[in-house]
């Protein structure tokens, strides 16, 4: 019973407007566990998407569910100080859009990541395949859902690919070279690194992608690029941090932890 029950759970998290809607609310996510650690007082907000976000978020429909990228509304014009953005966005009932020229910069960073010609792809190794292995594996599960216990409190995830018993998780960045100091002090990789491997019991690796076209010597286009596999150093660090979080959940829960008290008080050194 448990087991039927647990996959039409995860079935119903497989579509995005359930995972990120009401259903998908009962279960806690590292997303969650990023705005208990960082930014407290606005758990519990609605998260206001950026245009990185959006970006980021346009990337990985076009490597991964490259069939939804007309769910995406393209404002027809090169920037958003324009007056046809605003327009465009009202229209639309629209927070936030991507501007045209903005969808064909990722675009154009999609189709040299995915080229069977990417040279950074075919000659890098993750375990002991080339990365290029891994991206156009036919049969890779890909933006795929899963539930996992954390001391007594339900997390969901979705793994962006998994192949060859092995998550890969696409990130996309302004500064490729500063990726791993990213991930130690100012943010919620490590905890997604641990989240996740609790939920799918596999290896977790980082794949990271440069938003800044570069051109070599002779004129090639590239983008920079990280690999980075998730260390038993990371993956402790990220479980303390969530085990941290998931207290500060339970005082939420409890009553017993008040946001609206809250102040920065430190000793500064």
């Amino acid at each position: 019973m448990e087991n039927k029950k647990r996959e039409q759970q995860l079935k119903k998290l497989s579509d995005n407007k359930h995972y990120y809607g009401k259903f998908g609310k009962q279960f806690l996510s590292n997303s969650d566990v990023y705005t208990l650690l960082y930014d407290e007082e606005q758990y519990g907000c609605k998260r206001k998407e950026t245009d990185k976000m959006l970006k980021g978020r346009y990337f990985h429909t076009l490597v991964l569910e490259p069939k939804l990228k007309d769910t995406f509304l393209i404002a027809p014009c090169p920037t958003r100080r324009q007056k046809v953005y605003t327009e465009f966005i009202n229209e639309n009932g629209l927070e936030i859009a991507l501007t045209q020229s903005e969808a064909e910069a990722v675009e154009e960073q999609v189709e040299w990541f995915l080229s069977k010609d990417n040279e950074k792809l075919h000659n890098n190794m993750i375990s002991d395949r080339s990365i290029a292995d891994f991206i156009h594996d036919k049969k890779a599960l890909k933006e795929q859902p899963g539930i996992e216990e954390i001391d007594g409190i339900e997390f969901k995830g979705k793994a962006d690919m998994i192949s060859n018993d092995i998550i890969l998780d696409f990130k996309t960045t302004e500064n490729v070279r500063r990726f791993p100091q990213a991930v130690k002090y100012d943010s919620s990789y490590d905890t997604q690194a641990y989240i996740y491997q609790q939920i799918f019991k596999l290896p977790f690796v980082f794949v990271v992608v440069g938003n800044t076209q570069k051109k070599y010597a002779d004129g090639t286009k590239y983008y920079e690029i990280g690999i980075h596999a998730a260390t038993d150093e990371v993956i402790l660090r990220g479980k303390n941090k969530t085990m941290e979080a998931i207290k500060r959940y339970k005082a939420h829960m409890d009553g017993t932890r008040n946001v609206k008290q809250f102040i920065y008080n430190t000793i500064l050194t």
